[in-house]
């Protein structure tokens, strides 16, 4: 199943719906990429309108995590190509909106367990490459890299049947507190006929979709591209 596309007229991202015969209860998967054109942001805004719950991605603000999203940031900040960072303000959507990601002090708290020069290195070499990108870049640059499917994650997910087996499975501590988020969604409110919306990276998406699969049995049931920017 394709999450990210790029092709010769640019880098689309698919909206997927993960419903259940048993229940009402669905699921919209918007994987993002944190760098696009307005509109793409745009279309996903007018989207979670119509949501009754968003199910948001944010780990909480700190100079490491600013320093290993300049890669982006920097050129989206001057919106190099005419694009621009990330920019949904949830707040405003009149929704009721859960960030089960790590805040800012479990994510320094783990990033001081990461050796020294792997640290050293990663906060360097991001906003270099921000800066490359800012001075040379192009979209079609920016887009290598970014094509995603689900094949990697779906023999590893075939066979789990319980929270603990995911969990191992999953390992990365981010897609762990998204799916037991998603599990408490599901097992409290699974009888009403209801939207949640899950905005997260579109590298987060795999485990979900697989997970909830494995768990409870939603498959996705369709499916919308929305063009993230084109090379035109």
């Amino acid at each position: 199943m394709q999450i990210v596309e790029v092709s010769v007229v640019g880098v689309r991202s698919a909206v997927l719906r993960l419903t259940r015969r048993e229940t009402p209860l669905r699921f919209e998967i918007y994987p993002m990429v944190h760098v696009g054109e307005p509109a793409f942001y745009a279309a996903v805004t007018e989207r979670l309108r119509r949501c009754d719950l968003i199910v948001a991605e944010g780990v909480g603000g700190n100079a490491a995590v600013s320093a290993l999203t300049a890669a982006y940031r920097l050129p989206a900040h001057f919106e190099r190509s005419g694009l621009v960072e990330q920019n949904i303000r949830y707040a405003s959507l009149g929704k009721p909106v859960r960030y089960p990601d790590m805040t800012g002090e479990q994510f320094s708290a783990g990033w001081r367990a990461v050796p020294f020069w792997q640290r050293a290195a990663a906060a360097v070499a991001s906003p270099l490459v921000g800066l490359e990108q800012l001075a040379f870049g192009s979209r079609r640059m920016l887009a290598r890299g970014m094509e995603l499917t689900d094949v990697d994650w779906y023999d590893q997910f075939g066979d789990v049947d319980s929270m603990e087996e995911l969990m191992s499975l999953i390992g990365e501590r981010r897609d762990r507190l998204l799916m037991a988020d998603l599990d408490r969604i599901h097992r409290t409110r699974r009888l009403e006929a209801i939207t949640v919306a899950v905005v997260y990276g579109a590298l987060h998406v795999p485990p979900v979709v697989h997970g909830m699969r494995a768990l409870h049995g939603y498959g996705v049931r369709g499916a919308e591209w929305l063009t993230v920017f084109g090379f035109d």
